[in-house]
C-alpha cells in the first residue's frame, strides 16, 4: 500500500534568495519548503506564568523534528500551539505558510495529531479505523486495505473485533497511533506515541514513520526515549522549563553537549613510573576537565571533555618513546549524556543556540 503524501511540487522562483511566501503551502528557505515556523512563540496561562516562551525553530517538508524535555518542559503545550488548539499569547508562527492565529479548518485538515490524552469510540477497533478513514475522505477500498495494514503493523489483528476501551493500555496506545495514520496528512504531531510499547513494536513503528517521512510527511515527535529521537529525527530541540535550550541534529547536539568522555589506552608493555608520570603530566596540561581513572601498568584510563584531541597526544607521546599502542578507545557520545548536561543548568534567556546544519 502506497501511503505517499500527495502534494504539489513548490519551488522558489529563480534568482530569488531567502524566504518566498507560497500561496499554497509554507515558505521556501534555501530550496526547502517550511511547513512549521515558530517565531518567539510563547503561551502564558496567566500573565506571570508562561508554559513556553521564546520558541524559534522551523520544520521542513519530509523532516522529523524531535522535541525533548522532562515532564513539564512545555512539549505538549508547544504541540497544542502548533496544532492551533491554543492561541499564542506572545510571538507567533506559521502553519503551511499561514499565521497560526488565522489558521482554520483548511489547515487542520492537512495535519494529524496523536496526543497523550485518549479519545476512544464504542465501535470495534476495525470499524473505528475504517470510520476514521471515511471521515477524512479516504475511499472505501483504500480504507479497507489500509486498515489491514495498520492492524498488522500495530499488532492489533487479534483485537479487531474488540471495543477500544476494552484494550490494554499498550494496545490502546497502538490503536490511537494506527487510527491517526489512516489518512494522508502532510504534517503529523506525535506526542509520546510509544509510551507503554515494547521494544520490538517501537522499532517497527519508527521504521514505518521514517518511511513516511522519506515520502514527504513532516513529523513533530516528542518522546522521553532518547534513543528513539536519535534514530528517527533529523533535527532536535531540547526544551527545559518552557525554553528551547538548543536546536540541532542529533550528531551536532551529542558533539557539543555530551561532556566528558572516557578513553582507554593499552600499551604493549607496562609503563615505568617515570613514563607514567610524564604522560599524566602531558594529559594534565592539555586536558579539559581531566579525571584520571587508572594509570598503572600497561593500561591508561581517563575522562576529559576534549578526549579525542588527548588521544592524538597519547599516540604521539608513545611514538616518540618507541612504545607501541595495542588499542585505544573513546566512549561513544550519547544523546542521553547531552540531554542531561543541557537540562542540569538554569534555563537560558533569549533565543536558543542553533547549531550549524549539516
Amino acid at each position: 500500500m502506497d501511503h505517499s503524501v500527495h502534494r504539489k511540487t513548490l519551488r522558489a522562483p529563480a534568482g530569488r534568495r531567502g524566504s518566498t511566501t507560497l500561496e499554497e503551502g509554507g515558505t521556501i528557505t534555501d530550496g526547502r519548503e517550511v511547513i512549521v515556523r515558530a517565531q518567539n512563540l510563547g503561551f502564558a496561562y496567566r500573565p506571570d506564568r508562561f508554559a513556553v516562551r521564546g520558541l524559534n525553530f522551523e520544520l521542513y517538508r519530509g523532516q522529523v523534528f524531535g522535541l525533548l524535555g522532562r515532564n513539564g518542559a512545555g512539549k505538549t503545550t508547544t504541540v497544542r500551539l502548533l496544532t492551533t488548539l491554543l492561541t499564542p499569547t506572545e510571538g507567533g508562527g506559521t502553519l503551511f505558510g499561514r499565521d497560526l492565529r488565522s489558521c482554520g479548518r483548511a489547515e487542520r485538515a492537512r495535519i494529524g495529531v496523536v496526543l497523550q490524552s485518549e479519545s476512544l469510540d464504542f465501535v470495534t477497533v476495525e470499524e473505528n479505523l475504517r470510520l476514521y478513514a471515511f471521515l477524512w475522505g479516504v475511499g472505501r477500498e483504500t480504507a479497507k486495505a489500509r486498515a489491514e495494514e495498520m492492524l498488522e503493523l500495530f499488532e492489533l489483528g487479534h483485537n479487531r473485533k474488540q471495543k477500544p476501551w476494552a484494550l490494554s493500555g499498550g494496545e490502546r496506545r497502538r490503536f490511537q497511533v494506527a487510527r491517526e495514520l489512516m489518512h494522508d496528512m502532510e504534517l503529523l504531531f506525535l506526542d509520546e506515541p510509544t509510551v507503554g510499547l515494547d521494544a520490538l513494536t517501537r522499532s517497527r513503528i519508527l521504521d514505518y514513520l521514517a518511511g513516511r517521512a522519506r515520502a514527504g510527511l513532516s513529523i513533530v515527535f516528542t518522546t522521553h526515549i532518547l534513543h528513539e529521537a536519535d534514530r528517527l529525527c533529523q533535527r532536535i530541540g531540547v526544551m527545559h522549563e518552557g525554553h528551547l535550550l538548543t536546536v540541532g541534529s542529533p550528531a551536532e547536539i551529542k558533539r557539543a553537549y555530551s561532556g566528558a568522555r572516557t578513553v582507554e589506552a593499552e600499551f604493549e608493555r607496562p609503563l615505568t613510573p617515570e613514563e607514567s608520570e610524564e604522560l599524566q603530566a602531558i594529559l594534565a596540561q592539555g586536558g579539559e576537565g581531566l579525571v584520571l581513572v587508572e594509570g598503572r601498568g600497561a593500561l591508561l584510563v581517563f575522562r576529559a571533555h576534549n578526549a579525542e584531541s588527548l588521544v592524538a597526544g597519547v599516540v604521539r607521546w608513545a611514538g616518540v618513546r618507541g612504545i607501541a599502542v595495542e588499542r585505544v578507545g573513546v566512549s561513544e557520545s550519547t544523546l542521553e549524556d547531552a540531554f542531561v548536561h543541557l537540562v542540569s543548568g538554569p534555563p537560558p534567556s533569549g533565543v536558543p543556540l542553533t547549531l550549524e546544519e549539516p
